[in-house]
């Protein structure tokens, strides 16, 4: 195409200005055919050309004209976004939803999940699918690619996604540790005689009320005594102790659906903390732990503890220690169940 109006501008100044007119028609089917270049590149040269000869001006009037023209339709367009009323997830789980996109005008979407998808009538609807990491409230972008039929002009907006809300692993944890505890069932093997310090909820009513005594429930697999957990709550990053979190949550309330209570130790950089569970008091145990869990936004490596960051005193005997792959492994002990992250 550029090359009649090279023939153009070797015509008289009269029938060139009315050739380079009567080529605009032809010049934008050429660029919807097929064209390469965006409007900079064709109102550089045709610049140059006009310079060297003015009949060719209308060349540059029609690609100033036309850049202007659909830079300022896509400028007053308000593009939207709109999904479910509220987007809620758990950290590391899929997450799958449906986004109504409405665009205004034919353009290109890139989704959050990286997918790009044509909205040609200016609205389209789609199917997400993603995961987070870590939790928290995310609002990503997504962006909105104009181009004109030309393809000479580009104009991209960024939308605000609706608010998702990631909640942490470990409240999904405690919500199914309630549930374990809730099921679990009680197969009384016997009764022997009350004890001083025996839980009253064991009592043996039926029991009592024919020997007319206190008497106990003995109940069928049910450990002797609480498990003893050590929990390690420093993690390098939110996602590893997160996951550390999870982790105890479910072991606690495995632990809880075998036996009547579950000792805790709770390890910080600043020292240690007994918590004793039981089944009532399940959750209160767990968001203690929470309490008392820090992120040390660091990366594990094998290293000496110059800056003193990390607990030197050793672990009480436990039954069971969970932390950190990097942290937990020095400290575990023969006998002892380790469950590195």
């Amino acid at each position: 195409m550029l090359l009649h109006y090279a023939v153009a501008s070797l015509l008289p100044p009269p029938k060139a200005l009315a050739l380079a007119v009567a080529l605009i028609p032809l010049l934008h089917w050429a660029k919807v055919a097929d064209n390469y270049m965006s409007w900079r590149g064709h109102a550089v040269i045709f610049t140059a050309a006009a310079l060297l000869k003015p009949q060719l001006l209308p060349a540059l009037v029609y690609t100033l004209a036309e850049a202007a023209w659909y830079f300022a339709k896509y400028a007053k367009t308000q593009p939207r976004v709109e999904g479910p009323p509220k987007i809620e997830a758990v950290a590391g789980a899929p997450l799958s939803y449906r986004l109504k996109i409405a665009t205004g005008a034919p353009a290109v979407v890139r989704l959050p999940d990286g997918r790009e998808v044509e909205a040609l009538d200016g609205e389209v609807e789609v199917e997400v699918k993603t995961r987070f990491d870590a939790a928290g409230l995310y609002t990503p972008e997504v962006q909105v690619v104009y181009a004109n039929p030309t393809r000479t002009v580009r104009f991209r907006k960024a939308v605000r996604h609706p608010p998702i809300y990631v909640a942490p692993r470990y409240r999904r944890a405690v919500e199914l540790g309630e549930k374990i505890i809730a099921g679990a069932v009680e197969e009384v093997a016997g009764a022997r005689e009350y004890v001083p310090g025996d839980p009253l909820r064991r009592l043996h009513w039926k029991k009592m009320a024919k020997i007319q005594k206190p008497v106990v429930k003995l109940l069928e697999g049910r450990a002797a005594g609480g498990l003893k957990i050590a929990v390690l709550l420093y993690a390098t990053s939110p996602k590893a102790l997160d996951r550390v979190l999870e982790a105890a949550a479910s072991a606690v309330a495995t632990a809880l659906a075998r036996s009547d209570h579950v000792e805790i130790y709770a390890v910080t950089r600043r020292g240690g903390e007994r918590i004793v569970a039981e089944r009532r008091t399940y959750r209160e145990a767990v968001e203690r732990l929470v309490s008392l869990a820090e992120v040390l936004h660091v990366e594990a490596a094998a290293a000496l503890d110059y800056a003193n960051a990390l607990p030197k005193a050793e672990l009480p005997p436990a039954d069971m220690v969970i932390g950190e792959a990097a942290f937990v492994k020095p400290l575990c002990r023969r006998g002892a169940v380790c469950l590195a992250i």
